[in-house]
């Protein structure tokens, strides 16, 4: 599982209090002149963490939990007034956070652009494959995953607007590979703003041209595919988003809030209008990658469509 958990004791001292470091995020409170504390969150990583607190013990104040998203740098989260105003508040509290919104609110009719160059006929087809383990244990998690084909070096570029939070830039080519599903792949990590999370594999090393906590926008030009032992050049991508296993395994019993990732099959725009790229396992289908202005503004706002329309003038 991927969750952190840290049991946290009051310390009573003016000024701000910095009570847990959760992997880049800094979870801080102040007590105020009304005796009322305030809680803030600070994190240096980029991306959504969901973060929980559990109050083990309460003091002079209502009963509470904490459960909520956080996406910004730092933020206010909330407070706790006291019932007898003249006394501090007193508490023990374990909070815990999960990388990732578990319950995103994802539109089924927003549509993505695919990976490519604008005019790029891309074959496309369906794998299944090995994405992780449900526990600590050797019980792993078959996914699907979208799969490209072309015999020439293809440039990448983003789907949809989203911020980097993840990258992989550390593999060369390894011509002893045993098949290319074997390869060891760079790899870039987007989240999008509703929570979903776009996942490219397959670049060549040096040649990703983003950086972590980088906003691209949809045609942001990624980076070069790494060639594969089979002369090809694959790139593999995904749209998904981390959800609890309950809600993927209804039937589960154990491990219910384990984590693992959920595959959305969204809408792409093509030359044969809207498809979702869902089929059946290893059917290799050919598109024309188009990438129409109506598509790409989906999420801009008014300063990068203003920007847009100044380039598209140079």
């Amino acid at each position: 599982m991927n969750i952190k958990i840290f049991t946290l004791f009051l310390l009573f001292y003016s000024g701000f209090n910095t009570y847990a470091q959760i992997d880049g995020v800094q979870v801080t409170y102040i007590h105020n002149a009304d005796n009322s504390c305030d809680f803030y969150y600070q994190k240096s990583t980029p991306g959504t963490f969901h973060l929980i607190i559990n109050f083990e013990s309460l003091k002079n104040t209502a009963k509470f939990q904490y459960e909520g998203n956080v996406k910004e740098n730092s933020g206010f989260l909330f407070q706790l007034k006291p019932i007898k105003q003249e006394k501090k508040i007193k508490f023990i509290c374990e909070p815990y956070y999960i990388k990732g919104n578990p319950k995103p609110d994802i539109d089924k009719n927003f549509t993505y652009l695919l990976p490519f160059k604008k005019g790029e006929n891309i074959t496309i087809s369906t794998v299944m494959t090995i994405m992780n383990e449900l526990n600590e244990g050797n019980t792993h998690y078959a996914h699907c995953l979208n799969f490209s084909e072309s015999n020439k070096t293809e440039t990448i570029h983003a789907m949809r607007k989203g911020i980097v939070i993840d990258i992989i830039n550390v593999y060369d080519f390894d011509p002893k590979s045993y098949s290319i599903f074997d390869e060891k792949r760079n790899s870039i990590i987007i989240e999008h703003e509703d929570g979903t999370y776009a996942f490219y594999s397959g670049f060549k090393k040096d040649a990703i041209t983003v950086k972590i906590g980088q906003t691209v926008l949809p045609t942001t030009f990624l980076g070069i595919l790494e060639k594969s032992i089979d002369n090809q050049y694959h790139l593999f991508f995904d749209i998904y988003y981390k959800a609890y296993i309950k809600d993927v395994f209804p039937d589960k019993k154990k491990d219910l809030y384990t984590r693992i990732p959920k595959k959305i099959d969204p809408l792409f725009y093509t030359n044969t209008g809207l498809v979702t790229l869902d089929g059946r396992i290893y059917e290799y289908k050919n598109y024309t990658v188009e990438t129409p202005e109506n598509i790409i503004r989906q999420e801009l706002t008014k300063k990068e469509l203003d920007e847009r329309v100044k380039l598209s003038t140079k």
